[in-house]
């Protein structure tokens, strides 16, 4: 009996090894974690939107929810509901005192949110993605599977992100964003430098980390314009996604009446049959 078990361990040992390897390859590298920022507020829709946001983040490996309400604390309410989506979350509360647009004297939407939710990612975590998901949107289950590998800061067209044009995104050429389409660029006295939708971009976190003054800004319009800049990233840095920024993966859904994208828009940009937008057009008009 002994001599067999002599024998036979080293068969034992390179089936153990060998169902290790597979594993491993199976497996793969380790998924950097996406860390999703959804500002949330008491309203009749809240539920239901939080529920359809979570019924995609469930199809998402490695992710962790960061929910932050409006509210001096987070209400047991809110972590009823984050608890049965099985998702890994933290739920976060704004505190009694909100920050305000600048000019404006009212509290700015989500800014005090995001805030709290940037320090809370410096205080607990060193590494992965960070991405602004707002509850009242939509994302298709790829674009997540692009984010999580940011190097620095990427960044993808967004539907309906916009009255004027219905449809935001960066302008590529042959790879490289040179520039933005989107409907508002800023006031006469005040352009943006970064003309894109919270929706549209993500952030590595050790990027952001090697930013410690980066933060969310408090101007009216401005506000993903302000981040970016902060990040002191440089346009032709930016990654273009969704195929280089052909795809549309991420939507913005608000009940009333919604515009959609003129071909017409397409007459404003200089050499635009070398960018990405007219095939962006055809797949916003034409599922691929």
């Amino acid at each position: 009996m002994l001599k067999t078990l002599v024998l036979c361990s080293p068969l034992i040992i390179f089936f153990f090894i060998s169902y290790k390897a597979l594993l491993v390859l199976e497996q793969g590298p380790k998924l950097p974690t996406i860390f999703v920022i959804t500002p949330t507020y008491n309203r009749p829709v809240q539920q239901p939107e939080l529920i359809r946001l979570s019924q995609t983040l469930k199809l998402v490996s490695n992710i962790h929810w960061i929910v932050v309400e409006d509210a001096p604390k987070p209400t047991e309410r809110l972590r009823h509901l984050l608890t049965r989506t099985g998702i890994a979350y933290t739920q976060l509360a704004t505190g009694d005192k909100q920050v305000e647009c600048s000019g404006t004297g009212r509290p700015g939407r989500g800014i005090t949110n995001r805030k709290v939710a940037l320090k809370w990612l410096r205080e607990n975590t060193k590494e992965g993605v960070v991405f602004f998901a707002d509850d009242d949107n939509a994302y298709d289950l790829r674009l997540f599977d692009e984010i999580r590998w940011t190097k620095k800061v990427s960044v993808w067209p967004v539907g309906f992100a916009s009255r004027t044009y219905a449809i935001g995104s960066p302008i590529v050429q042959n790879g490289i964003v040179t520039g933005f389409h989107d409907g508002f660029k800023g006031n006469k006295d005040r352009a943006r430098k970064f003309a894109v939708d919270m929706a549209g971009f993500a952030v590595s976190i050790p990027f952001l980390f090697r930013r410690p003054n980066a933060t969310m800004g408090c101007d009216e319009g401005y506000l993903e314009d302000q981040f970016l800049q902060s990040l002191e990233v440089s346009i032709d840095e930016l990654e273009p996604k969704a195929e280089n920024c052909v795809q549309v993966l991420a939507w913005h859904l608000k009940s009333g009446k919604t515009e959609i994208p003129q071909i017409s828009n397409l007459e404003l940009v200089n050499n635009v049959n070398s960018t990405n937008l007219p095939k962006l057009y055809d797949h916003f008009f034409n599922i691929h």
